[in-house]
């Protein structure tokens, strides 16, 4: 109970506690952006709180240190309009070798730009993380949002507009003094020599060539020392909650079925409130929930739990229930996964915000996610089913568990020798797919292949696997026979 008080208390935070480094004040804060940082909203998260106290420390300035290919484009959007036009110190980006795609209109809106010596910067239009091809209409539709928010940015940074613009629409033709630099056929990805290219005596995209991030503080004249921002525990257990979500959602579904077809709680059950309290919370640090969002979505998943068990326990095989409960728990999960989906933010310069159509698309991770979850569990329920009952671990806490009398189980072994192949019994306890048989005088853990059985019905034993009785179900005919079913 008190694990549960302490995860509800956590949930409904209104903001999540985190363990603060030392003052950020006078500092120069470096921001690395690696490979994959950009495709995890957790890591966007925490960019964004790591913005947010620069500025409320008072911080000497900001440098991107980016080695990125790319990433999600409306986080990436609301980082580069939203975060960093509020940052009160200097921003910078070190293009250190790549910034490609996100990492483009990220280094567009910081305040200046450098690049290492072999770098490249560019091919910034927009694609679906599905690989799905977009129409052209589709495409030219994205292509202006996205050039029309990226242009705002350039101009209040200073930058160029035309060259963000010819990264993000192949259409887009870029001339340097009559050079041609980026033809219509073509998305412009631009080297260091290129990005540092003087143009009317100032530079084309960049400010200079720099072989490490103290040459950038130097030409800034920055004095403070550097720090490189790193995640508090919390926000790392976000960014790996948010990156294996499936993984908990396997996790959680397969130990959850286990649970409900063994007798008593146990270590599956354990397990299956362990993942899903870590879906949710690592979600709500994340930043996927906020405040009652999080009650809501946790209430719904838990109602959809209530209907499964409804369907399980009290109307077997009615359907409805379990439909409805499948319904919310896949609700409940994939909005959690999907709950970064938000309006364009308005432009900087008070323009009106591009509007966003609903897209299914939106919700193609939790979607994808869901179905591995789901998909993976099923593989371990049935390796579970196939390899789990021959362990000795297992045998053992199926035979030492009572049903409302003495279970002849210790040893295991010995309990199957009281009976044999043909006997027949009567089930006293519901069988999911274990449960407890009389045969005779004696009260054994059996097992039906099949899935259900209800309590007070007659079976008949089929095998016997070590110490593993299988029964099946038998009927009696109207001559006084027995039938298997």
């Amino acid at each position: 109970m008190k694990s549960i008080l302490l995860w509800f208390f956590l949930l409904m935070t209104p903001a999540p506690v985190f363990a603060e480094t030392s003052s950020y004040a006078g500092k120069v804060v470096i921001i690395p952006v690696g490979k994959d940082d950009l495709t995890s909203r957790a890591r966007f998260e925490f960019m964004s709180r790591t913005l947010e106290r620069c500025s409320r420390e008072g911080a000497d300035g900001v440098i991107f240190d980016l080695d990125t290919p790319g990433g999600l484009l409306w986080d990436t959007v609301e980082l580069m309009m939203t975060d960093l036009q509020k940052l009160k110190p200097r921003s910078f980006a070190y293009v250190n070798p790549r910034a490609l795609s996100a990492g483009a209109m990220i280094a567009v809106a910081t305040d200046g730009i450098y690049m290492a010596p072999t770098s490249s910067v560019g091919a910034a239009s927009p694609v679906y993380g599905t690989g799905q091809e977009m129409g052209d209409a589709e495409r030219a539709k994205m292509n202006s949002a996205t050039m029309g928010m990226a242009r705002a940015v350039a101009k209040r940074k200073g930058h160029n507009p035309a060259v963000i613009e010819a990264m993000i629409d192949q259409g887009k033709e870029l001339k340097v003094k009559g050079k041609l630099i980026d033809s219509k056929t073509e998305i412009l990805t631009l080297d260091a020599e290129q990005a540092t290219e003087l143009v009317d005596g100032k530079p084309l995209f960049a400010k200079a060539i720099v072989k490490s991030l103290e040459e950038i503080k130097t030409a800034e004249k920055l004095s403070g020392s550097s720090v490189v921002a790193m995640p508090t525990f919390f926000e790392n257990v976000a960014i790996w909650v948010t990156a294996y979500a499936s993984l908990l959602i396997v996790i959680g579904v397969a130990g959850g079925y286990l649970e409900m077809k063994l007798p008593g709680f146990g270590l599956p059950g354990c397990l299956s409130v362990a993942a899903f309290s870590l879906f949710f919370f690592g979600h709500y640090v994340a930043g996927s929930l906020v405040g009652q969002e999080t009650a809501v979505a946790a209430g719904i998943f838990v109602l959809g739990l209530v209907f499964i068990l409804v369907e399980v326990l009290v109307f077997p095989g009615t359907l409805i229930p379990g439909i409805l409960g499948f319904i919310c728990v896949m609700t409940a999960l994939v909005y959690t996964m999907s709950g970064w989906e938000m309006a364009a933010p308005a432009l900087p310069s008070g323009g009106e915000a591009v509007p966003l159509d609903f897209s299914l698309n939106t919700y193609a991770l939790g979607l994808r996610n869901f179905a591995i979850g789901i998909v993976g569990a099923a593989v371990a329920v049935l390796v579970a089913a196939r390899y789990l009952p021959e362990t000795l671990p297992f045998r053992q806490m199926m035979l030492t568990t009572t049903t409302g009398g003495s279970l002849e189980s210790t040893p295991a072994m010995a309990a199957t020798r009281q009976v044999q192949i043909g006997d027949t019994g009567r089930t006293i306890s519901a069988m999911r797919p274990y449960g407890t048989v009389q045969f005779g005088d004696h009260r054994l853990e059996s097992m039906i292949e099949g899935g259900y059985l209800q309590s007070g019905s007659d079976v008949r034993i089929r095998e016997v696997q070590g110490s593993r009785i299988l029964v099946e179900e038998v009927k009696t005919d109207s001559g006084g026979d027995t039938l298997p079913v």
